[in-house]
């Protein structure tokens, strides 16, 4: 910890923004802390020497920025805060205007990611982040070549490879959730695909790497969504859609658009969700990818219903059928073949739990649950939803709930929330041990409890 001569005015003046006390923004910077396995102790004391000019530790300048941004709803620097930055905040914000610009801040990201640099692992997620990336991509301006000089040459076989390792990276993710393999990427990408960004190829050969590479951000952008880390995330699902473009892969494009969308719904932004989607809708409709249509038009249903609108939840719906059916399977990228009727019917069932249809949860996901998949995180995210469904009143508002069944659904889950790495999966589970917490003086309840309570701990 250092100590400037002058008292921190920028910190002051952001800090009195926000609203929060000393003791408030103090309590928030150690749980913060406590999250990236650095516990802190601060107290008011703490924060009113920070106001005076004392430079506290890292990661503490990166946590207040985060924090902040948070509360604001828009980036937060360190330099806004009154410190030194060496990273810049907007780092993989922005869309670049050149294919090789576009290569450097991807460059920037992923060695910044490996570094686990605070700054972005913690980041926040900027609602308005997404709007320029969606026009951009919607104009559809690619440069016409984007061969390059370099090191190494770079031919198909290279490229083929990095192809293979983005399906052992998507299987990973399925199978396990986005903390499973999210470091392992961030070195692969770092040792291996940087330096073939920096190599020689043609045009053609070029395009495919971008596309590859391309893909390796939407990886990196889902797991890292899935682990909690929703700023990183969506950093890397702007620069993916960027190579997307340069490598013309329309319907790569419209996969990252319904992720980003996803991202949104999750996050609460339905609105935003359901423009990402239709953006999607337009680029799969494009490139003739059917599962990738169906896909994009299942999201813009969850958007629907996030909104409480059944009518154009159920449009979207109908959509997201007609065009599964059109799907030929070999016709398709292999990175969307996961996109099955089973996979449509689990993203009916989540729309179904956000509208409170629990009839319909259990209609939807009856077919998902008995499918022979190794999905693990579909089954705790569907299974949960199941769960809650016997919590809710019904239709009327006034029908019993099942406390027996949903605790004895829920348990399901055990031996999957043992072996998962997903943020999203145990805030489902825990989703409905929160709604079960009315009824703890029921047996069930109990001996459900006394199961988790080793494993995961208390449902916060």
């Amino acid at each position: 910890m250092t100590v400037d001569r002058h008292p921190n005015d920028r910190l002051a003046a952001v800090l009195s923004e926000a609203g929060w006390s000393h003791a408030g923004l103090a309590k928030r910077v150690n749980d913060e802390c406590q999250r990236y396995s650095v516990p802190r102790a601060y107290t008011p004391t703490s924060v009113a020497n920070w106001l005076a000019g004392m430079v506290p530790a890292a990661p503490v300048p990166e946590v207040l920025a985060q924090l902040l941004s948070e509360r604001l709803g828009r980036v937060i620097t360190l330099g806004d805060l009154g410190y030194h930055e060496d990273v810049p905040p907007g780092l993989g914000l922005t869309w670049e205007s050149s294919t090789r610009a576009t290569v450097g801040a991807v460059a920037k990201l992923w060695r910044v990611d490996m570094e686990r640099r605070a700054i972005l692992l913690g980041s926040a997620w900027i609602a308005t982040a997404f709007a320029t990336p969606t026009r951009e991509w919607l104009l559809d301006w690619a440069e016409d070549d984007i061969s390059h000089a370099g090191g190494r040459r770079v031919g198909t076989t290279e490229v083929d490879v990095v192809w293979s390792m983005c399906h052992a990276f998507a299987d990973a993710d399925h199978r396990l959730g986005g903390g499973y393999a999210r470091t392992t990427l961030t070195h692969y990408v770092n040792q291996v695909v940087l330096p073939l960004l920096d190599g020689t190829y043609s045009e053609e050969i070029g395009r495919r790497l971008l596309a590859a590479t391309a893909r390796l951000c939407n990886l990196a952008g889902f797991m890292a969504f899935d682990s909690g880390a929703q700023g990183l995330g969506q950093r890397y699902h702007i620069q993916g859609l960027r190579l997307a473009q340069a490598g013309r892969d329309r319907a790569l494009g419209a996969q990252i658009l319904a992720d980003m969308a996803m991202q949104a719904q999750y996050l609460g932004n339905a609105i935003e969700a359901c423009a990402l989607a239709r953006a999607g809708q337009r680029a799969a409709t494009q490139s003739g990818s059917h599962s990738t249509l169906a896909r994009c038009c299942a999201m813009e249903a969850r958007a629907h219903a996030r909104q409480g609108d059944g009518r154009q939840c159920g449009q979207a719906m109908t959509r997201a059928e007609h065009a599964l059916e059109r799907v030929r399977k070999e016709e398709e990228p292999s990175w969307i073949r996961f996109f099955t009727e089973e996979q449509l019917q689990a993203e009916f069932t989540y729309a179904a739990a956000d509208l409170r249809r629990p009839c319909d949860v259990r209609s939807f996901a009856g077919p998902v649950l008995a499918a022979t998949s190794e999905m693990e995180r579909r089954r705790v995210l569907v299974t949960s939803a199941v769960a809650s469904s016997y919590l809710e009143p019904g239709p009327s508002g006034s029908g019993p709930v099942d406390v027996d069944q949903a605790c004895a659904t829920l348990k399901q889950t055990v031996p999957l929330v043992q072996v998962l790495t997903t943020k999203r999966g145990l805030e489902a589970v825990n989703r409905v041990r929160r709604q079960l917490a009315p009824y703890r003086d029921q047996t069930p309840v109990r001996e459900l409890e006394d199961t988790f309570q080793p494993l995961i701990g208390a449902a916060a």
